[in-house]
């Protein structure tokens, strides 16, 4: 006996100029009215415990190591450039991530608020003051309900004190 067998698989994925996209038979509707938003990340992301307020942004606690930060995405589904502000410090450099259901879409570690890690700055807050940066998360697709994270770690370069993953924020803005 004689057999043959053919096996096919085709995908298409097209985007109308409604801006609706498919893939494989089903459809999925991006909002072409969806606007920026800012979500804090004092009021709208569920953390663990080791967070509290430092120095006007949201830090862990010295000697929590590490936490995170969810926040499931309010927003219309669509493309969003994804920008996190951040509270840098003279004496250290956290480790972050934010990821999207579970996938990193950025990892790194802090700048300084000066040139280089300062163990000793008298006076910091004149001398030596945290500065709010942006970092830029790339562009992705997010769909409303996905569960956007922030992972922050303290790091103690200096010893005693240390630095401690201050963040205010995360802004979706949309694109086309």
């Amino acid at each position: 006996m004689f057999g043959l067998v053919v096996c096919s698989l085709m995908v298409s994925c097209q985007e109308s100029s409604s801006g609706e996209v498919t893939s494989g038979g089903s459809s999925e509707t991006f909002s072409s009215n969806n606007t920026t938003a800012t979500y804090s990340a004092f009021n709208d992301f569920n953390c663990t415990s080791g967070w509290s307020n430092r120095d006007g942004a949201l830090g862990l606690t010295a000697g929590a190591g590490s936490g995170t930060c969810d926040l499931a995405f309010p927003g219309g589904s669509g493309k969003y450039r994804v920008s996190v502000k951040i509270q840098t410090e003279f004496d250290g450099k956290p480790i972050y991530r934010v990821s999207l259901n579970g996938n990193t879409i950025k990892e790194g570690t802090y700048p300084t608020s000066t040139r280089t890690v300062q163990c000793r700055c008298d006076n910091w807050r004149k001398n030596c003051p945290d500065k709010n940066v942006v970092v830029d998360a790339g562009v992705h697709v997010i769909r409303t309900g996905d569960v956007v994270q922030f992972f922050g770690e303290e790091v103690y370069p200096c010893g005693k004190h240390g630095a401690y993953a201050k963040w205010h924020s995360i802004t979706f803005t949309p694109v086309k």
